[in-house]
């Protein structure tokens, strides 16, 4: 097995991610066991495996094909705004009608730099946060792509982003980490996106080196929690170490094993993530106002188990409306 089977199963990866963060969303849900109670409020790592895959995406990108900067950045525009603008111009009106704030969130919103100023009414920190990361890749494409020593450099990344991660935690900036969290986890995606237009093999020493990584990870989830400065060591690095052996681990059963439903599955959420993601974290996120028309019981597990699959459908019906948007702009 190579890298490149992690570029094979992108898409399947990024449905396990979006059925993780739905998961993640669901906070009142009762799984029954604690162990899936905690794989459940773990789920923002969903987040962690979009950023690993996308930025592996983009270095690909950047490699097959030459691309200014504003080409670039407009391919990924493109891609992400018109989904983003339709539901974030109904969802912010109907927080500043519900609940208050002045207009100018609509400009915010609009702008991406609500996730900066922290506007009342701001949406959700995703795709500003993501559209940052774009921002910066083809300069460290570039970078990347002159160094002899890509793991020293992903080290040094890594390290700089634990670093500013821990600076701004100290100094109380604690609404900056959904994006500061993720840097660790976007040097190790520019690393094997190289290691993917390489074809580089997955032999016995890279297979050692993510087992002792996994279990860096495991000795950070024994440590979190414990000494004076437990609240710095959050779940979120967990998934520094995690991310990576957990998709080669989840590629190698898409692979080997007899799962031709489940991949069907996990591909169509994954080729739809973007719609769901949106849709989730706004209208399926007012909870309180969707049960006044519809509940059912205390777990409420046939109540999201419906909701997931409203959520997937109306995601699917706003693909094609940007799809077909995208036709007319066009012709």
């Amino acid at each position: 097995m190579s890298y490149s089977v992690l570029s094979k199963y992108r898409t399947e990866l990024m449905g396990v991610a979006i059925l993780w963060v739905m998961l993640f969303h669901s906070f009142d849900l009762d799984m029954g066991l604690p162990l899936l109670e905690w794989l459940r409020a773990a789920g923002f790592g969903g987040v962690d495996i979009f950023i690993l895959l996308s930025t592996m995406g983009l270095v690909m990108s950047l490699a097959r094909r030459e691309q200014n900067y504003t080409e670039f950045m407009t391919r990924r525009a493109s891609r992400v705004l018109p989904a983003y603008y339709l539901v974030m111009v109904p969802y912010t009106l109907f927080v500043l009608l519900t609940r208050g704030g002045h207009w100018s969130a609509l400009l915010w919103n609009a702008s991406l730099l609500y996730y900066w100023v922290r506007p009342l009414g701001a949406f959700n920190w995703y795709v500003a946060g993501s559209m940052t990361f774009y921002a910066v890749t083809p300069a460290c494409f570039r970078r990347y792509r002159r160094s002899g020593h890509r793991e020293a450099l992903t080290a040094a990344g890594i390290l700089l982003g634990l670093l500013a991660g821990r600076v701004l935690m100290i100094d109380g900036f604690w609404y900056s980490m959904d994006v500061f969290f993720r840097i660790p986890i976007y040097f190790l995606g520019l690393l094997i996106g190289f290691y993917v237009l390489e074809e580089r093999k997955l032999r016995g020493w890279d297979a050692l080196f993510w087992c002792l990584w996994l279990g860096l990870g495991a000795a950070y989830l024994l440590y979190m929690g414990r000494g004076p400065y437990a609240d710095y060591h959050p779940l979120c690095y967990l998934f520094l170490f995690t991310t990576v052996p957990m998709c080669l681990a989840l590629c190698w059963c898409f692979d080997r094993l007899p799962l031709g439903w489940a991949r069907r599955f996990f591909r169509l959420l994954g080729s739809h993530s973007l719609e769901i993601y949106l849709l989730n974290v706004s209208l399926f996120s007012e909870t309180e106002t969707l049960r006044r028309f519809v509940s059912f019981g205390p777990s409420n597990r046939l109540y999201f188990l419906l909701s997931y699959a409203a959520n997937i459908a109306l995601a699917l019906v706003l693909h094609r409306a940007v799809e077909g948007l995208r036709r007319r702009w066009r012709s």
